[in-house]
């Protein structure tokens, strides 16, 4: 079976020849591994992300569940408004009456470093820049072009997953005083942003991908249950049902606490894969518990320690660890051994290497 059929029958809850092992490779270790600086794949695209991350895999041996936010012929480029030979800062700006409007979030590459979304005056950025360069990238396709240069490289290595996002309250404390100032005017906002989300969604499943990444990281975080239920549940259950109504599958990120929307999830919307199922301090999921619960309505993936187990751990532990996850979750497929988030950038490789070995030896049905 290659690894794209075993992850298909994993995410349709299925029980495929063997438990499919794919380790978060979102941006840090694909990039060290590429040699490459950050800046290099994340802002030209020189390779494109969807490589780096499909080399890694291959590398480590692992089934390549890759998502990749396909950038759209009519995004607007960022400018770069700072570079030197370690660190790269870029800024979206767009043309209002005249007069250019530069938004007051920056990100910031550091050469072998995770990318950081942050507020530009908290870095000095000033308001307006008059000096800066528009990013030309050296890898220029977009849309469905991008999407199938990504899907034919990875070919049956694994599965491309175009993301998109639902439409909520943000990490910027702005967003969370506006909300509880006038409700109304942010869940107008959002509504906006949610036909455009739906329109981009269309778009997306014309493609015909296998599955689609709904990527919202820490989302109960800045959206708790009642918030959730006003701005944003809807929104979960329109992309799923219109998802299925194509034969397309949906997977859910949501990093940090997660266990009320599993539930909510499983219960409420016709979502498909939920990830990555953090364990207490970093989030509270119990993985045998939600196996138990909710594994015949969602199928799982998760969900080893990033830090103390993937990062600090020995191979020793990770195997130890990823045994205990096959013994709480695989007994029926449906579930994905994977880590509770991003694997760190300076994880062992022999620790990654050590979650193939224990799926290998034990996760065969």
């Amino acid at each position: 079976m290659t690894s794209r059929e075993r992850l298909l029958m994993a995410l349709r809850k299925e029980q495929p020849d063997r438990v499919p092992v794919s380790p978060d490779l979102y941006e840090m270790v694909p990039i060290r591994l590429s040699g490459w600086p950050s800046w290099e794949v994340l802002v030209y695209e020189d390779p494109p992300v969807w490589k780096v991350r499909a080399d890694a895999h291959r590398y480590y041996g692992t089934d390549a569940l890759i998502p990749i936010p396909a950038p759209m012929e009519e995004d607007s480029p960022p400018a770069i408004v700072y570079k030197n030979d370690e660190k790269v800062i870029t800024r979206q700006f767009w043309e209002h009456e005249g007069k250019r409007v530069w938004a007051d979030t920056a990100v910031v590459y550091v050469r072998c470093d995770a990318s950081a979304h942050v507020k530009a005056s908290t870095i000095g950025l000033p308001e307006a820049h008059d000096c800066f360069e528009v990013v030309r990238k050296n890898y220029t396709k977009t849309g469905r072009a991008y999407f199938e240069d990504a899907r034919n490289y990875v070919g049956e290595g694994g599965v491309v997953m175009p993301m998109i996002s639902l439409p909520c309250l943000t990490c910027w404390p702005e967003d969370t005083y506006a909300y509880y100032e006038n409700p109304e005017a942010v869940e107008e906002k959002l509504r906006v942003q949610g036909e455009w989300v739906m329109a981009r969604l269309e778009h997306i499943l014309s493609w015909k991908p296998d599955a689609i990444m709904i990527g919202n990281s820490g989302i109960m975080i800045f959206n708790p249950v009642p918030v959730f239920r006003r701005l944003c549940l809807e929104w979960l259950q329109k992309i799923t049902v219109r998802a299925k109504e194509c034969g397309v599958l949906t997977h859910l990120h949501c990093c940090g606490p997660e266990r009320v929307l599993v539930e909510m999830a499983a219960n409420e919307s016709d979502l498909d894969a939920i990830e990555p199922l953090e364990m207490p301090p970093m989030g509270d999921c119990d993985l045998k518990e939600i196996k138990g619960k909710f594994g015949k309505k969602l199928a799982l993936k998760g969900n080893l320690h990033t830090t103390r187990v993937m990062l600090m751990g020995t191979p020793e532990e990770v195997r130890e660890a990823s045994k205990k996850a096959l013994d709480d979750a695989a007994e029926g497929g449906g579930f994905i051994l994977s880590t509770g988030d991003q694997t760190p950038r300076d994880t062992p490789d022999a620790n990654i290497h050590a979650m193939r070995e224990v799926v290998e030896k034990f996760g065969v049905y």
